[in-house]
């Protein structure tokens, strides 16, 4: 039997798989992509900052960060869960169109509501020393 926690692990997954697939320059996002793993209504909090969002709102942000993005790749080193949420503890690595390479240390908390949509993507991405 799936728990909610088994459940908030493979949506948390699942968003990650998203991100890899759309978030590169070459990609075309629209609202209903969102949809597929966004609510109607959310939170956004990236390294401080907080957002009220919807799909439509949205959309400027990832269209914007992914213009000079090749792609991203995440490599999950602690996974902490609940029937609440998920809290990933990531390496991220960002491949630029120009050949560059970032490198982040990144804490993820992720919630979803009640049909399994993100309402909250709260990030925190720190360099990666060299």
């Amino acid at each position: 039997m799936t728990t909610q926690r088994d459940r908030n692990i493979r949506l948390a997954q699942a968003a990650l798989d998203w991100n890899r697939k759309h978030l590169r320059h070459n990609s075309r996002l629209t609202k209903e992509l969102v949809e597929e793993c966004f609510g109607r209504s959310f939170v956004v909090e990236p390294n401080g900052r907080h957002y009220r969002a919807d799909p439509v709102l949205y959309l400027e942000f990832p269209n914007g960060m992914k213009s000079s993005m090749a792609g991203i790749e995440y490599q999950v080193l602690n996974t902490v869960a609940d029937g609440e949420g998920v809290v990933l503890d990531m390496a991220v690595q960002i491949a630029r169109l120009n050949g560059e390479q970032e490198s982040f240390i990144a804490m993820l908390l992720m919630r979803f509501d009640e049909h399994g949509k993100l309402s909250l993507w709260k990030e925190l991405y720190l360099p990666r020393p060299a």
